[in-house]
């Protein structure tokens, strides 16, 4: 069941329940008090479960391949208590090569390497140049993989740390070819 789905029907149950208790009826005190808190709840959930929709970054990997319109690092700062962001804007690659949908921001956790390719890339779009980015992921390491099984064996689960799943995930970036046009009708 989706969010919005979820998040409608919560909205038609608030309407039944505004409706039941603005009448004059003889529902317990109780009921009503509880309705009350059961609406501030859900007042916090919508708020929290719109994110998206109010246009911050989604924390989530941009859709390979994707068009980069634009790029922020925000680097670590020990002294804030900050791990650092990169923020990307992208919009979706067809396989056609065509643009799909609008623009998304999206908010990938703070690699070094990461971090240069980012300032790479846009200094390419500074120059003009309409920039492809594709996801790739790093090999892990040797020593990682029998960590991992390690922990296989020994009956916990295998969770990769988000720092180093960070410094595995590259994007690979190229230049947007121009579209071959078909030759102007000599006249």
């Amino acid at each position: 069941m989706s969010w919005e789905l979820i998040l409608g029907s919560s909205y038609v149950a608030l309407g039944a329940l505004v409706l039941t208790l603005n009448l004059k009826s003889q529902i317990y005190y109780g009921f009503k008090l509880a309705s009350i808190v059961f609406l501030s709840i859900l007042y916090i959930a919508t708020y929290i479960a719109i994110g998206e929709i109010r246009g911050w970054a989604i924390e989530k990997e941009p859709p390979s391949p994707f068009k980069l319109h634009w790029a922020v690092v925000e680097e670590p700062d020990k002294r804030n208590g900050t791990e650092g962001m990169i923020y990307i804007l992208g919009q979706e690659i067809n396989a056609y090569g065509t643009l799909q949908g609008q623009p998304r921001l999206y908010g990938l956790p703070f690699s070094p390497a990461l971090a240069q390719e980012i300032e790479n890339a846009r200094a390419a779009i500074e120059d003009g140049k309409p920039i492809e980015a594709n996801i790739a992921y790093k090999a892990k390491k040797v020593e990682d993989e029998d960590l991992d099984d390690m922990q296989t064996r020994e009956g916990a689960k295998a969770q990769p740390d988000s720092a180093s799943e960070a410094d595995r995930l590259t994007l690979n970036f190229r230049e947007i070819p121009k579209p071959d046009l078909p030759a102007k009708p000599a006249q």
